[in-house]
């Protein structure tokens, strides 16, 4: 019979090319090194050798402190579950002993810098960790001391906190395919040596797996047991006519069923509580017997680990292994595990540190036990501060009908089930049958949900405190019917009957109320109506309460065109909702995306760019500052690209935040990163994707995107002038009708310089309507708006003129006309070079190196059939001679302390 020989070469160099390619990433100080491929597909083995060959070669400084984190989906509901006793300094408390996420993520990121240096963090399974141990290794990643390992099963599924880290530092990713049928042979004679192995026997096993590493060790050791592989002399023979399963899942699913009843109890335990104490274990012993654990481990089904403290842990050797086991497990033997297992939780577990006490809160629920209720309210206001929204809502919900609880403990219970489900926006939460419906179409909701209003109305004996509770319940319910019903009639209707209750200017109740219903209005795109309330006696007209009210006073302001309250709006009210993120969790991150906004629409491309960058500093917390599930981190990023010309980079970010929104959306922000896509995309040459994501934009509810109604308009409008539409003329036009109507003068300003972009003329009255929003708006953006208004009296192509020029400074780029197809990299580069933006510039605003932008200048000239940049500007039917950008300094890098409220030129 053929044979093949035995390789020489040890396991190591299955996968040599890819191996040399993370060496070499590796050795770069600050490198992140992603290794993507299914499961079971070797990359954590390519991880740990990776990591292990730099050291010996001494790429990173000596006696490195590896830091590995190994996922799991027990654990992946835990906030910071992966940090908790892996910080190197014994003083700073532990992420997870801190009950809030932005104290949580300050601490693990002051742990590090500057006292570890050359610390690896390798995290393996990044699709299973919590989002707050990622967001704190992507605070690290990229800093010179520190390199980050990730490893993950999909590009497509990334974690938000990962993909937002791809993008914004560089980044080597390494996909592992599957292995060929040499690497196969590798491998399984590696696995069967000192035999030989059979030809016929390779491409068999080759065939079987798959080219899956996991699955071809798998079924060796199977095959093995079984006696299905038979030795002749020194050649090993897969004798048996049995067929493999499919699937390697398939495959686990058999060979667990196979099990002896004592070795599948160790196994299902271990998968249920992974990663265990060994100690753990030791109490366990009925269920996993040290037999049985021995007999796992030796067949490399779980592998031991250290806890930082030294002690050991035990996990499933690979994610694919626990997943299948867990969801093996029939009903009654998964509850009857988890019982035993609840057995070893602390006695005094409402004492715990929060980490342990959520692990044991879900362990308990799970085993169908009820927690005591100190544990379990314990367990939602930490579930509630890490924005751990699945466990809010499952605890909310037991507790708010726990008819033993006080009405004022009931309430504070309901109020927390509904923000978690619509921050979530998880269908099985939302559409919940016992949570708040919208009212049908000819029935008003007062009318028709007596009932529910029965319990966010005082009732007799009511103190101070519940009544306040009724009214969070009701804030929490109208925006229950704003955010996912795009209710407005509803959540309007709830406001009024709260604020017809509390009508006491002096009281808290009537400021809570105020103030909620401010912030609601606005949202629902009702400026008038909030402007009203802002003048009741009682409203809030400082810190603290009125930093709830800020982001929104901000919006409305930006808006109507008075770029100076807006600035010392935030400026008063920034710093303080920061110093109180435990009391206003949101308002910082609102007041940011508010002023951010702002700027973008005033035209301060480089305030709020400086902006952007200093808040990413400063801020303690991302999620806290962003909120988890907004998709405000994809759409402010792309939004800074978007205006600065960027389209590749605003595509993608804004592509990425789309699909975190379609996916779930619990605030209603999806037609805003909607629009600005459309934008990118139709700039960036992509027209078929553009007009398909202006048409799902035209299918989807605004909801709490009404506060942004005027900027959302604004984009669709522009992607539509890109694009050539016919229509778009008409679209600015009614644009602008609107924006007067709810006196939003700066939004009526910019649809008018948009409807002088077509090539018709512009009439008289439009040029007068302009010059008057200038004279109202009084900065210099506004007067080059209505300059380039009066310029495009006589219609025609757009003239590349001062005005022209200086828009573009400000974000406001006219929409070019390319005779021939390019590139969206092309189309971005030679636009910037037709406004004047020399080499070095555009390389660096684009974050690509100078060779590259030349080199794609070279096939633009090629391609238009010029000869240099003057040649560009020709062909687009532009004269004048080329502008050179200045800088100049408009918001200061310091975001917490004074703002300046001179207008600049960016």
């Amino acid at each position: 019979m053929p044979r093949t020989s035995r390789p020489s070469a040890p396991l190591a160099t299955l996968r040599e090319a890819e191996l040399d390619e993370a060496c070499l990433a590796l050795a770069e100080p600050g490198a992140v090194l992603l290794l993507v491929g299914e499961a079971g597909a070797g990359k954590h083995v390519l991880a740990q050798q990776a990591i292990q060959r730099e050291i010996v070669g001494g790429g990173v400084a000596s006696s490195p402190t590896v830091v590995a984190l190994n996922a799991s989906t027990t654990v992946q509901q835990i906030p910071f579950a992966l940090l908790r006793g892996v910080l190197p300094q014994a003083d700073v408390a532990a992420p997870a002993d801190i009950p809030d996420a932005a104290a949580g993520y300050a601490a693990a990121v002051a742990a590090w810098p500057g006292r570890a240096p050359g610390t690896i963090f390798l995290v393996d399974d990044a699709d299973s960790a919590d989002d707050l141990t990622l967001q704190v290794i992507a605070a690290l990643a990229g800093e010179p001391n520190y390199r980050v390992v990730v490893t993950a099963r999909s590009l497509a599924a990334l974690p938000l906190p990962i993909s937002q880290l791809l993008r914004e530092k560089p980044a080597t990713i390494i996909e592992l395919p599957p292995l060929d049928h040499d690497q196969s042979a590798g491998l399984a004679c590696h696995l069967l040596a000192p035999h030989a192995v059979e030809a016929e026997t390779i491409s068999r096993l080759h065939r079987a797996s798959g080219g899956n590493p996991l699955f071809l060790t798998e079924l060796v050791a199977s095959l093995q047991r079984s006696g299905a592989l038979t030795r002749f002399d020194d050649l090993v023979s897969w004798t048996s006519d049995a067929d493999a399963p499919a699937s390697l899942p398939e495959f686990l699913v058999r060979e667990l069923s196979r099990t002896s009843p004592t070795t599948r109890s160790a196994l299902l335990t271990v998968a249920l509580a992974e990663p265990i104490p060994a100690a753990t274990l030791a109490d366990l012993g009925d269920i996993a017997t040290p037999d049985a654990i021995d007999t796992l481990l030796h067949h490399r089904v779980l592998r031991e680990d250290l806890a930082p403290d030294g002690s050991a842990l035990l996990r499933t050797s690979n994610q694919l292994i626990g997943d299948t086991v867990r969801q093996a497990i029939p009903a009654g033997q998964r509850i009857r595990l988890l019982r035993r297992i609840s057995e070893t939780l602390p006695a005094e577990l409402e004492h715990a540190p929060a980490e342990t006490l959520l692990r044991g809160a879900v362990v308990l629920l799970d085993a169908g036990r009820l927690p005591p209720t100190p544990i379990m309210w314990r367990a939602l206001n930490l579930a509630t501060a890490t924005n751990n929204y699945r466990l809010a809502v499952r605890i909310g919900r037991l507790l708010g009908g726990d008819q033993s609880l006080s009405e004022r403990d009931r309430l504070e219970a309901t109020t927390a089930r509904l923000t978690a489900a619509r921050f979530s926006g998880v269908p099985e939460f939302l559409n919940e049958p016992d949570l708040l419906r919208a009212p049908a179409p000819e029935s008003g909701w007062a009318r028709s949900r007596d009932g529910d209003l029965a319990t966010i109305l005082p009732a007799p004996g009511d103190s101070a405190d519940t009544i306040l509770s009724r009214i969070r319940l009701g804030l929490a319910r109208a925006d229950v019917l704003l955010y996912r019903d795009d209710d407005v009639a509803g959540a309007r209707a709830i406001l009024d009957h709260l604020r017809s209750v509390h009508s006491d200017p002096g009281s808290v109740a009537h400021e809570l109320v105020v103030s909620g219903s401010y912030v609601r209005l606005a949202y629902a795109g009702d400026f008038a109506a909030a402007r009203a309330l802002r003048e009741l006696p009682g409203a809030p007209r400082r810190a603290p309460g009125a930093i709830p009210i800020a982001g929104a006073d901000i919006l409305i302001s930006s808006q109507s065109g008075d770029l100076r309250a807006s600035r010392a709006t935030a400026r008063h009210s920034l710093p303080a909702a920061l110093s109180r993120a435990a009391e206003y969790p949101t308002a910082g991150g609102e007041i940011f995306g508010a002023l951010f906004m702002s700027e973008v629409l005033h035209g301060q491309v480089t305030s709020a760019a400086r902006l952007h960058h200093a808040l990413l500093r400063s801020v303690e917390h991302p999620t806290a500052a962003y909120r988890e599930g907004t998709g405000l981190i994809g759409v402010i990023t792309g939004t800074l690209a978007l205006v600065e010309g960027r389209w590749v980079d605003a595509t993608a970010e804004l592509g990425a935040s789309v699909e975190a929104l379609n996916h779930s959306d619990g605030t209603g922000f999806l037609p805003v990163a909607l629009a600005a896509r459309a934008h990118a995309l139709a700039a960036g040459g992509r027209a078929a994707e553009a007009a398909e994501t202006l048409s799902q934009l035209e299918h989807t509810s605004l909801r709490a995107s009404r506060v942004f109604e005027g900027p959302i308009r604004l984009a669709s409008v522009m992607a539509r002038l890109w694009l050539e539409d016919p229509a778009a003329r008409d679209a600015a036009e009614l644009l602008a009708d609107w924006a007067g109507e709810r006196g939003l003068a700066l939004i009526e300003l910019r649809a008018l310089q948009l409807a002088s972009l077509t090539p018709d003329p512009v009439s008289p009255a439009l040029i007068t309507r302009a010059e008057l929003l200038r004279d109202r708006i009084d900065t210099r953006f506004a007067g080059a708006l209505a300059t380039v208004v009066r310029e495009r009296a006589a219609g025609g192509p757009v003239v590349d003129t001062p005005a022209v020029r200086r828009l573009a400074r400000h974000g406001v780029l006219a929409p070019l006309r390319w005779r021939v197809q390019l590139t969206p990299r092309e189309r971005e580069i030679a636009g910037l070079a037709v406004l004047g933006y020399q080499t070095k510039r555009i390389a660096a605003k684009l974050r690509i190196s100078t060779r590259t932008v030349e080199a794609h200048l070279a096939r633009v000239f090629t391609k238009l059939g010029v000869n240099d940049r003057e040649g560009l500007s020709l062909h687009l039917e532009q004269r004048g001679s080329l502008w050179e950008p200045t800088r100049s300094t408009v918001f200061p890098e310091d975001v917490t302390g004074d703002f300046t409220v001179e207008e600049g030129e960016e």
